[in-house]
């Protein structure tokens, strides 16, 4: 299993709906896609936290059904694979994110990863810097792994669901 696979995967699926669709994204303007990836990012990452409540002090967390925190976790990690690609992120591997610290407080992993989701867009819009840009990604990709992990959602889970959903696994061989 290979982080790599995922970002073709994600490259495949995306593919795929511009396929299916007229939308042209040279259409919308190359700084809005740019805008779009970012927004869609932030906004689903703040579905899952508005799913785990965690931000809420004062009441009891729920017993979320795990369906529903999974469904919402991919489409995040979706746009997350989206961007890699578009920056040529995806060359980045499991043994560069594993060697990232881990944080126990899921509110602050979402913290943390809207705070560096603001520096990787600036980043690459006004500082232009590959490796600085690159970094930032590689530290987002791994509090995304250790907000997964924190939801009982593991990276195998998350690739074969991948592969069983998009039914990919002959386009990977090649």
């Amino acid at each position: 299993m290979e982080l790599h696979q995922l970002f073709k995967i994600q490259n495949i699926i995306e593919g795929n709906i511009r396929s299916y669709t007229d939308i042209k994204e040279d259409h919308l303007g190359e700084e809005n896609i740019f805008d779009l990836r970012f927004l869609a990012l932030q906004v689903k990452t703040a579905e899952i936290a508005n799913l785990t409540k965690c931000y809420k002090y004062s009441k009891v967390k729920p017993h979320i059904p795990q369906d529903k925190l999974f469904a919402r976790f991919l489409d995040s990690m979706g746009f997350l694979l989206s961007i890699g690609n578009v920056h040529e992120f995806n060359i980045i591997d499991l043994e560069a994110i594993n060697g990232m610290e881990k944080e126990d407080s899921i509110i602050r992993i979402f913290s943390f990863i809207f705070d560096d989701l603001t520096a990787l867009r600036h980043s690459l819009q006004h500082q232009k810097d590959y490796y600085t840009s690159l970094s930032i990604y590689i530290r987002i990709f791994a509090r995304y792994l250790n907000l997964a992990e924190q939801l009982n959602i593991t990276f195998e889970e998350i690739f074969d669901y991948y592969l069983r959903k998009h039914h990919i696994e002959e386009a990977l061989s090649s």
